[in-house]
């Protein structure tokens, strides 16, 4: 049902261009998502192994995503889910390009799961939807919002951080990463299968 919506979303605006490469880590982060899944498309019905894949998928296509940068459409996100990184590992998630200070919103209701640092995604907020199914990553902030806690509840389009080149992004090029995963271990969220969002995005960025 939400299809007309999202035609109508990604039909406005230009393209912005997609991110090089970033330089290479000299060891992994402690607390980013670097899943080793080769992730199905969407619409691939080989589910084998991913109990519960469907099931999330299904509810991200009910319930629609917000854009969560302000001012953004979905026709100006350059699909860079499968770009390569490092040399070593492919992206499973989407860089949304915009000016530094930008503010990052919530994409969905849910819960704040984790608000920290580590080394590949600088300052990063972690939250969930509100069946706890996924698990939306933030990451590259200049700064969160003022006054969230962890196991705070957030609505849709609330301003959670705001845009910047923290830890591995290049300096000159602010942007939000954004990426999903399945919630398939309360406790190691990060370590869930990845989903592109770029499909269920049917709501502009704007705030509340």
């Amino acid at each position: 049902m939400a299809l007309p919506l999202l035609l109508a979303v990604v039909s406005c605006g230009p393209a912005l261009k997609p991110l090089p490469p970033m330089a290479p880590l000299r060891e992994p982060p402690s607390e980013s998502p670097s899943p080793g899944y080769a992730a199905a498309p969407v619409g691939d019905r080989n589910t084998a192994g991913e109990p519960g894949r469907e099931v999330a998928i299904e509810s991200l296509r009910e319930r629609g995503l917000l854009v969560p940068v302000k001012g953004i459409v979905a026709s100006q996100i350059p699909d860079s889910y499968d770009a390569a990184r490092d040399g070593a590992r492919v992206h499973y998630a989407l860089d949304i390009l915009a000016k530094r200070g930008t503010p990052v919103l919530a994409a969905d209701d849910g819960t704040i799961l984790h608000i920290g640092t580590n080394a590949l995604g600088g300052n990063v907020i972690w939250t969930a939807d509100p069946s706890r199914r996924v698990a939306f990553y933030y990451a590259h902030l200049d700064r969160c919002a003022k006054g969230l806690h962890d196991g705070q509840q957030i609505s849709r389009g609330d301003v959670i951080g705001y845009v910047g080149t923290s830890g591995n992004a290049p300096k000159d090029t602010p942007h939000l990463h954004f990426q999903v995963v399945r919630i398939v271990n309360g406790k190691r969220y990060s370590d869930g299968p990845p989903l592109n969002p770029l499909p269920f995005f049917t709501q502009a960025g704007i705030t509340r």
